[in-house]
Order: C-alpha cells, then sequence, then structure tokens
C-alpha cells in the first residue's frame, strides 16, 4: 500500500509474473496484465486480454484496447488499484502510486465485494447482496426497516417479517465483519428504526 513504481522504460510491463516491471500480488490479475507506453512525452495503456479487465477512470478498456494517461487518472487491474501521476503536472518523475482501499467496497457491475481489498468468497446470495448494496448506497444515513424491506423483497411489494431483515443482516454481518467482536465495523444497528452503514 502507497508503494511508488517509477515509469522509466518505454514500454512497462504490469501482471503477476516475477519478470512484469511492476508485479501485482494480486490473484485475480493475469500473469501478463497489462503494458504501459511512453509514446510523445505521454503514457498510453493497454489491455493484454486479462481476464478481470483493465479500468482507467472507471471504464473498463476493450481487450487489446489503449487509453491515454492523465495526470491523477485512478488505474485498476483486476482488484489492485493505482494513481497515475504525471511528470508534465508534478514536476517529478512518473510513476504509479497504488490507493489503499477503503475497508469495504461493493461493486454493482461484477456484483463483488471487497473487504480491506480482498473480494470476497465465496460470494454473498442474490438477496444478501441486495441488501448490502441498498444500505451501501445509503452510506453514513439511518435507513428503515420498512426500506430494507421494499429494496429487499420487491417482489412481495416488501411483505416480509422485521425477523427476516435482522436474520438477513446477521448472515451479512458475519461474512463482512467476521469476529466476536462488538463493535460494529460497518453495519451499526439503529434501535427500533433500521440500520446504518459507516463510511470509512
Amino acid at each position: 500500500m502507497g508503494r511508488e513504481y517509477e515509469l522509466s522504460e518505454e514500454v512497462t510491463g504490469v501482471g503477476r509474473a516475477a519478470t512484469a516491471q511492476i508485479v501485482l500480488a494480486d490473484s485475480f490479475a493475469s500473469r501478463q496484465h497489462a503494458e504501459i507506453y511512453f509514446v510523445d512525452n505521454a503514457y498510453q495503456i493497454r489491455d493484454l486480454g486479462s481476464k478481470n479487465g483493465v479500468f482507467v477512470r472507471g471504464e473498463r478498456l476493450a481487450t487489446d484496447g489503449r487509453v491515454w494517461l492523465n495526470d491523477g487518472d485512478e488505474v485498476q487491474f483486476a482488484s489492485t488499484r493505482f494513481r497515475f501521476q504525471d511528470p508534465s503536472a508534478t514536476v517529478t518523475a512518473p510513476s504509479l502510486v497504488a490507493i489503499r482501499d477503503p475497508g469495504l467496497r461493493v461493486e454493482l457491475a461484477t456484483r463483488q465485494v471487497y473487504v480491506d481489498g480482498v473480494v470476497l468468497d465465496p460470494p454473498l446470495s442474490v438477496k444478501q447482496f441486495d441488501l448490502l448494496l441498498y444500505l451501501y448506497e445509503n452510506r453514513g444515513r439511518a435507513v428503515s426497516k420498512d426500506e430494507i424491506a421494499l429494496h429487499v423483497w420487491s417482489e412481495s411489494d416488501g411483505d416480509t417479517y422485521d425477523a427476516n431483515i435482522d436474520r438477513m443482516v446477521s448472515r451479512v454481518r458475519s461474512r463482512i465483519e467476521p469476529g466476536e467482536s462488538e463493535d460494529a465495523r460497518f453495519i451499526t444497528t439503529v434501535r427500533g428504526y433500521g440500520y446504518q452503514m459507516i463510511v470509512e
């Protein structure tokens, strides 16, 4: 976390292989995941057909596609993220700086949940994910059980018992907050009302 890689070569390889200039300690990364090119005093990035993709500014590159990098761009290889620093903007050597993941990250596009940068495996059930996503999208706000019921059990117009919601929250907590600590890390109970996602 926070490690900086100087882009000092015309071609910089990124991947799980030990021969890569930037070696990813990421089981979701391909051995030869991507390459970064120095072209006309600027930088391009290319996906080498990786299974879990290269994302720049939140958009996934097409297989074998290239895109120019701008100062401050977030670049993600599989589940590993960096920030590109442009020398012309910062007056320093060009580099990729590793980004510390938030404690909890929920991705709708892939329906994956990351806890401290590690993907949850096995994944949550459909309804567990829907519940967690709803709390995540409304993090920092107390969400009533009626709201949760309408969103997660929409097929029955929210007609479900509070006990069902409590059990579902308990199962999700056991997956994202393992351990016996009484202090909730991500999901707190708002007594007599519902639940709240803590913002880290």
